[in-house]
């Protein structure tokens, strides 16, 4: 599994010395680093080096090793990353993991340590739920940044019925934690307010060809299609639509609100909505500087749908590790439950289940001609 690191150094204001003694404290980036969802986890990656480094020159950190683990988006290789990472008593956080999928599986993992999970990206309701279970056994770990899916498919639900006045839909996941959980969130939120869900059709993650619902959603004829799942699919299916002759609405969620989704889809993109936790991040005041700086650093590369929450996520870890006088694990734990920051994705506060007690949910409308998301007021 691959892993890179970059070393931080600066004068010591506070000791995160390993526990041994031997070396610096570790921040873990566990996310996809190859496949289709590469550029998302290059694009964290980029984003905690840039936190790592600010903490060090605002506050005197002493230096903290940044270790990044490949998950390649698969729940099985998360749970390796996931026991690399605790095995290694210098790893005091761990910033990820980006899909819903890896980071329910790994979460499990941490749990047992126990070590600290923060996740830029990863909204499937199920992750923190899950700590409340029976068959849990180990410490709630899990803190997520972004709003869940039950409060972006609701904010998405009523967009659609209020604002654009759709009702009649079909709804499209991916059979993914996350795909799935957003479809029946955004399902039950539209029987709230008035919508009809004509059907539910399941596809794969992986899957090119979409001929069968394509199909049924040109016998529906739909006002609308909602769809569960991230970037690639999503555009394979919208292309097929549009080529179908289908002409409806199509919405989706923050997973496949993605560069790449341009080039997916291609024309057949354009008019698409697409929601997104907070305010996305080329739209939003509070965030020029880190935008004009990311883009400095790393040669113009423009910060990626989740980069914000993930320099965000990073700030907290090493704002924990501070408080905590060192890598110890509980003690960081203990301090990240109790994280109230302001920062520029607002103010950061968990509830006990670790989920931000932010709500805030963006409508955006994609550009084709422009490449870009633009707000949709």
């Amino acid at each position: 599994m691959p892993r890179r690191t970059v070393l931080v150094a600066v004068m010591a204001l506070a000791c995160a010395c390993s526990p041994d003694g031997g070396g610096p404290a570790r921040l873990v980036v566990a996310a996809p680093m190859t496949g289709d969802m590469g550029g998302e986890g290059q694009g964290l990656e980029r984003s905690v080096r840039m936190a790592v480094e600010d903490e060090a020159a605002e506050r005197g950190l002493a230096p903290v090793e940044v270790v990044v683990l490949d998950d390649k988006a698969d729940p099985f290789e998360a749970a390796a990353a996931a026991r690399r990472a605790v095995d290694d008593p210098a790893v005091f956080a761990v910033i990820g993991h980006m899909t819903s999928g890896c980071a329910i599986e790994a979460a499990r993992v941490y749990a047992q340590a126990p070590l600290a999970m923060i996740t830029p990206s990863a909204t499937a309701t199920q992750l923190t739920f899950q700590q409340d279970g029976p068959g849990w056994g180990g410490e709630r770990v899990i803190f997520r940044l972004p709003p869940s899916d039950d409060v972006q498919a609701a904010y998405a639900a009523d967009y659609a019925v209020n604002r654009l006045s759709l009702r009649r839909f079909v709804l499209v996941h991916d059979r993914t934690p996350y795909g799935l959980g957003l479809a029946e969130a955004f399902r039950g939120a539209l029987d709230r307010r008035g919508g009809k869900a004509l059907g539910f059709e399941p596809v794969s993650r992986g899957d090119k060809d979409f001929a069968a619902v394509v199909r049924t959603i040109t016998e529906e004829r739909p006002e609308a299609v909602f769809f569960g799942g991230l970037y690639m699919e999503a555009g394979l299916l919208l292309n097929q639509l549009r080529a179908a002759g289908w002409s409806g609405t199509f919405l989706s969620g923050d997973g496949a609100k993605n560069p790449e989704l341009f080039a997916t889809a291609g024309p057949a993109v354009d008019g698409a909505y697409f929601s997104v936790g907070g305010v996305p991040v080329e739209s939003l005041p509070s965030a020029a500087d880190f935008v004009a700086r990311y883009q400095q650093k790393y040669a113009g590369a423009v910060p990626r749908t989740f980069d914000h929450y993930g320099y965000e996520a990073a700030r907290v870890a090493l704002d924990a590790l501070r408080k905590a006088g060192g890598p110890d694990r509980r003690k960081v734990l203990e301090a990240v439950r109790g994280t109230s920051r302001r920062t520029m994705v607002g103010n950061i506060v968990f509830d006990s289940k670790g989920d931000t007690l932010s709500g805030l949910v963006t409508m955006t409308k994609a550009d084709f001609a422009g490449k870009k998301f633009e707000v949709a007021y």
